[in-house]
């Protein structure tokens, strides 16, 4: 009796926390020593707001853009051109999401780069047909498994979220919880 009361408690406590944790952070173009605007849904700030690399991102970050208390922030990318890069952001009750990958297209603006500009290579390279598309950023969708981890869903902005369960769901989950209780 006890592990089936445990196990209804459980189920309930992750489908309610499924249904009110629906951050997402959206995948913006970025252009070396651009100014970019980043967007992300609302949950419960503060946020913390970061730059990983794309090879590896549970690595150091290149770029902490700090605590913010609102739904967006624009950002100067001091970052050098062909930089693959995620953005991740928490909130104040652990949430987390992450954007699709980015990579920083060129500029001939380089005032913001120095011998210190974290750099990453972008993990593919692929020719351009056109010259001229060289100075936009190409923001490639990329599809993670995450392994246990609590932001396995993917949004349709190509963040990574948990996915809200439908009402159906919720109320379905809730009479078995009843129905479980009451045996």
């Amino acid at each position: 009796m006890f592990a089936t009361l445990f196990s209804v408690t459980l189920f309930v406590a992750l489908a309610i926390q499924g249904v009110f944790a629906d951050l997402t952070i959206d995948t913006p173009s970025l252009t070396q020593c651009g100014s970019v605007q980043i967007n992300w849904t609302a949950s419960s700030p503060p946020y913390d707001v970061l730059v990983v690399p794309a090879d590896d991102l549970c690595g150091e970050a290149l770029v902490d853009l700090g605590q913010q208390t609102g739904l967006s922030y624009q950002w100067d990318v001091a970052l050098a051109s062909g930089t693959a890069v995620v953005l991740f952001i928490q909130d104040s009750e652990d949430n987390e999401a992450w954007s699709g990958t980015m990579t920083v297209g060129a500029s001939s603006d380089t005032s913001c780069l120095t011998s210190t500009t974290p750099t990453t290579p972008s993990p593919v390279s692929t020719p351009l047909a056109n010259p001229a598309s060289a100075a936009k950023s190409t923001a490639t969708p990329t599809t993670y498994s995450p392994a246990g981890a609590a932001n396995a869903g993917l949004a349709p902005s190509g963040a990574l979220s948990i996915r809200p369960l439908s009402a159906l769901t919720s109320v379905g989950s809730g009479l078995f919880a009843l129905f479980a209780l009451a045996l």
